[in-house]
């Protein structure tokens, strides 16, 4: 019985480069899909947290959602005033989304560098 072969060596590096390019177009369009969507939009809904809508008590981060849309929109007064932890998790935040994109543009370039060497 002869075995069939599989798919090409180059196979699995396009299907990991598919799936980077798709990492690196979430990390650009989600920020730019907050930036987009007004801070009066997401101040006129409900509360997001869980704890104050079935305890009826604030948590740390309630307010945070409208924190990081004023501050990103350019209102660091009204976002202070919604919860003053927005001084360090915006910069966290930002840090954080500066290296997923990093490693995931590493990503990208090493399987586009392993997919051309497996064709030639």
């Amino acid at each position: 019985m002869t075995r069939l072969a599989g798919p090409p060596v180059w196979h699995d590096s396009l299907l990991s480069a598919g799936t980077t390019w798709g990492k690196v177009g979430c990390y650009l369009i989600l920020p730019l899909v907050f930036w987009l969507v007004p801070t009066a939009r997401i101040e006129a809904g409900p509360s997001l947290c869980l704890i104050r809508r079935i305890f009826g008590v604030p948590c740390p981060g309630c307010g945070m959602t409208r924190a990081l849309s004023c501050a990103v929109h350019g209102h660091p007064r009204r976002a202070i005033a919604y919860n003053n932890r927005v001084i360090i998790v915006l910069p966290l935040l930002a840090w954080a989304w500066a290296r997923g994109l990093r490693q995931e543009w590493r990503s990208l370039q090493a399987a586009r560098a392993s997919t051309s060497e497996a064709i030639r």
